[in-house]
């Protein structure tokens, strides 16, 4: 990765079909911090960091900026409420149990709706609470590990697109 641009605002990035390139993020001082997107052109392929967060509060008001973030849930006790945004199409979030202690309640805004299977080895019986109603990891049940990702695909519902572990209706 030779080549290097440097862009202060956003704008548009392009390389010849030879040249592999990335996206770092730096500090003051020309310190890589992160790289959250590299690109090789040999193979296509495209490989993109997630931020994650670690969420010892009882309560995560989650934001469309977030989108893509991976919200691990080490709380010893008591649950951990995640307040979704308004559904939009194109966001995305993974909430994991990082403490078996603890349980993840997950809480779409009013109006909108939550729709996954209640366990990844269940072959189809359907969790679709009512509108503006939340989905749970309990703690009786959890195991460190269990997660979640939810994707709005058309801006009223979250859809579980990926689960392991046991999940149940608010």
């Amino acid at each position: 990765m030779a080549n290097e641009v440097r862009m202060t605002s956003v704008g548009e990035l392009s390389a010849s079909d030879s040249d592999d390139f990335a996206i770092k993020v730096v500090d003051s001082d020309g310190a890589v911090l992160a790289t959250p997107l590299s690109v090789d052109q040999d193979t296509y392929g495209v490989f993109a960091m997630r931020p994650v967060a670690a969420t010892t509060a009882e309560t995560e008001e989650v934001t469309a900026d977030e989108t893509g973030k991976v919200f691990v849930q080490t709380r010893s006790s008591t649950t951990v409420t995640y307040s979704l945004p308004a559904a939009q199409a194109g966001l995305e979030y993974t909430f994991v149990c990082g403490h078996a202690g603890s349980e993840i309640l997950i809480t779409p805004a009013t109006g909108d709706a939550i729709v996954t299977k209640t366990h990844a080895a269940n072959d189809g019986a359907a969790l679709a609470p009512a509108a503006g109603t939340g989905i749970k990891n309990t703690a009786a049940t959890n195991v460190a590990g269990d997660f979640i990702r939810l994707v709005c695909l058309d801006g009223t519902t979250w859809y579980g697109v990926g689960m392991a572990g046991i999940w149940a209706s608010q």
